[in-house]
């Protein structure tokens, strides 16, 4: 079921299967920010990830001894209905919680909120995981929003910060030990060909935000991802989109051990512990 919070410059949309944001529209210059689903490239606009970021190796994992098998990418809260836990005038948040199908793949009790408001021209989404287990929990927390680009050419990313623009290189789902240097300084620059494996990855960006622009365009936007470990980008060639992806987890390493303790950027919460990041995206 799709809800709509608004003002006088945006509408936004929200899908309550995986809470995921499909549309940020801007009243002031008639344009769509968010990509529009198209089968054909991707089918998803922004899918939160969650209990994980990327593959599991083997689809296996184990906890405490035990072997849990999981096929889908990037967890399963995406493909599962939140409920409307509050609602306001401009803000809404959803709720997905732990139940007897989860703990099949997932041995751990939790609470995953979502939560979306808009002030102005700003779009601010709210993450928090409650963990509800008689222990530790251990899980991986990421966005995935797809932004429309603004022209077909010239599009490019600046961030706040110089940064060196070494990537991690996934390949057939996997991370080894290749990388790729993209760029030094502020701006990176993207085509068709960057993404042709998949997501380019960055860790420890000295940038808590990125902005989005093109030369043949006065529009902008700007993504405020402070706090999240890596930042990537994905596109899917000719599809006139661009994915920012800031995680706290990352896809297996080919040489993973299948241990969830030892999962490179795992998170740990302690019991009765809360998580929580933020994500602000403006637009204008």
């Amino acid at each position: 079921m799709d809800y709509i919070i608004e003002n006088s410059n945006l509408k936004v949309v929200i899908n309550s299967k995986g809470a995921e944001l499909t549309s940020i529209f801007n009243k002031k210059n008639n344009f769509e920010y968010i990509w529009q689903k198209d089968p054909k490239f991707w089918a998803k606009s922004s899918p939160i990830l969650f209990p994980f970021v990327g593959t599991i190796k083997n689809s296996e994992y184990s906890y405490e001894g035990k072997k849990y098998q999981i096929k889908t990418r990037h967890g399963f809260a995406r493909d599962n209905e939140f409920i409307v836990n509050k609602q306001g005038e401009n803000f809404i948040e959803f709720l997905f919680s732990s139940n007897e199908e989860t703990k099949k793949i997932y041995p751990f009790d939790f609470n995953l909120y979502l939560k979306y408001s808009i002030v102005d021209n700003e779009v601010l989404l709210e993450y928090k995981v409650e963990n509800l287990t008689d222990g530790d929990m251990y899980f991986s927390l990421g966005a995935h929003p797809a932004f429309n680009l603004f022209e077909k050419n010239n599009n490019f990313v600046e961030f706040e910060k110089d940064e060196i623009g070494v990537s991690k290189i996934i390949e057939d789902g996997f991370l080894g030990e290749k990388i790729q240097d993209l760029f030094k300084g502020k701006i990176f620059k993207f085509d068709e060909k960057t993404f042709e494996k998949d997501a380019v990855i960055l860790e420890n960006t000295n940038s808590n935000k990125v902005f989005l622009k093109s030369l043949d365009s006065n529009k902008q936007l700007e993504f405020d991802y402070e706090g999240f470990k890596y930042m990537a980008f994905w596109n899917a060639p000719g599809s006139g989109f661009i994915c920012f992806e800031p995680w706290d987890g990352i896809t297996d390493y080919i040489n993973s051990n299948g241990k969830l303790e030892e999962k490179v950027g795992i998170e740990k919460l302690e019991k009765d512990g809360i998580y929580q990041r933020r994500i602000k995206i403006k637009v204008s």
